[in-house]
């Protein structure tokens, strides 16, 4: 069990996330959606240790959770515009031991051994999301990892997640988008200004997306005053 009790995040006067508290089973596909804004990369990068909260703890079977455990997609991912795809899975294959770039570059239909500088966003999400699941980690944080993929990839991606799960992984992904969480999470939680607003149980999420389209009426009704909730 993963355990995020009372987490708060500050930068400077504002606070991003709000006495944030989850748990989460192992072993499971935990999706997390919200708009752009709603501390959901500053949830991932404080579970990463990259920002220290101002409160809260983050714990794995009641001890801290270490970034060794950790395989981190960001939203935005950094690569050397002069390395090849190649290079990369090749240097993931070696701190893993076990793993193969190979099927990875098919699977995804990469241009492996062309420089990444040439590739377009879509290839290097792929490559990105590639090198996340080759790692063998106990937890897996995979922040926004659809953006940019085309309907195939996106097929394939949701697969590889749900083999890492059944791999003993336990999984969390960010999303915008509600429809692409849905096939493959266990459970998925609305973040909204920082707090958790909602959670929804496999089997519920219908009723997360006629309450998301009431919730965003009720913000926009004065713009849209047609706009009819069934």
């Amino acid at each position: 069990m993963i355990t995020i009790d009372s987490l708060t995040v500050r930068y400077g006067q504002k606070t991003v996330l709000d006495r944030l508290t989850m748990h989460l089973t192992e072993g499971a596909v935990h999706g997390l959606a919200g708009i752009n804004g709603a501390g959901k990369t500053t949830l991932f990068e404080t579970l990463f240790g990259l920002v220290r909260p101002a409160a809260g703890s983050i714990t794995r079977f009641g001890r801290p959770l270490r970034r060794s455990q950790i395989a981190y997609m960001p939203a935005e991912s950094f690569f050397y515009d002069g390395m090849t795809g190649r290079d990369l899975l090749e240097m993931t294959a070696h701190y893993h031991p076990g793993t193969d770039p190979e099927p990875w570059i098919d699977l995804f239909g990469l241009p492996a051994d062309q420089p990444v500088g040439e590739w377009s966003a879509g290839m290097r999400r792929k490559l990105a999301l590639a090198a996340t699941l080759m790692q063998r980690k106990e937890v897996v944080l995979l922040d926004e990892p659809f953006n940019g993929l085309d309907m195939e990839s996106l097929y394939v991606a949701q697969r590889l997640i749900l083999r890492r799960r059944q791999e003993g992984a336990t999984i969390l992904i960010t999303s915008h988008l509600l429809p692409t969480l849905t096939p493959v999470a266990d459970d998925i939680r609305l973040l909204d200004d920082g707090r958790i607003a909602a959670e929804y149980r496999n089997g519920e999420y219908s009723r997360a997306e006629r309450e998301l389209e009431a919730l965003f009426h009720a913000r926009y009704t004065n713009l849209f005053p047609d706009k009819k909730i069934n």
